[in-house]
């Protein structure tokens, strides 16, 4: 008698081609790649995008860069993405926010951690395509209310930012 090892199916995420997606989406797919990776530095295979270029704006960029990386978790909200996959998303944003508050190492940072990259395809992947995508009427409050959340994560993480100058000022002995 034979014995069949049972073997796991492993079925690649599948992403579809541009032609195929919802217009909304088509556009958060070129928006997620003009904050992450439009711009190759020269002699590198790196790239970059506007978020890492924005969040070089001393106390203010990474904030405006969070605030426009919430278009993409509004955008999974829309289709319906598992709250756990948008709690997921946010978090993303929150450690870009966090490292990014570090000064030069959250610049460095910034170049590699491509959080809208990874948000769209958490969405692309979680999306519900069952049902049809919630309406703007639907989303004007969700959205707000993710806005304001992303705002309240940069203020506190800006003010522990300053505490902590201002508690190294203090009790550091400069020489």
């Amino acid at each position: 008698m034979l014995s069949v090892a049972s073997e796991k199916v492993h079925i690649p995420e599948v992403i579809e081609p541009d032609e195929k997606l919802p217009k909304d989406l088509v556009a958060l797919r070129r928006f997620a790649f003009l904050m992450d990776e439009a711009f190759t530095i020269p002699g590198t295979r790196m790239r970059v995008g506007i978020d890492a270029l924005v969040g070089l704006i001393p106390g203010i960029g990474d904030v405006i860069g969070a605030v426009m990386s919430a278009w993409i978790i509004v955008g999974g909200v829309r289709h319906r993405v598992p709250m756990r996959v948008v709690v997921r998303m946010i978090v993303n944003i929150a450690i870009d926010l966090f490292f990014g508050a570090v000064p030069l190492a959250g610049d460095v940072f910034d170049f590699m951690f491509e959080e809208n990259v990874k948000n769209m395809r958490l969405l692309e992947k979680h999306r519900d395509r069952r049902k049809p995508p919630r309406s703007p009427g639907e989303m004007t409050g969700l959205a707000f209310l993710i806005v304001a959340l992303i705002l309240a994560m940069a203020l506190l993480i800006v003010a522990g930012v300053i505490a902590l100058a201002v508690w190294l000022l203090r009790n550091v002995p400069w020489v």
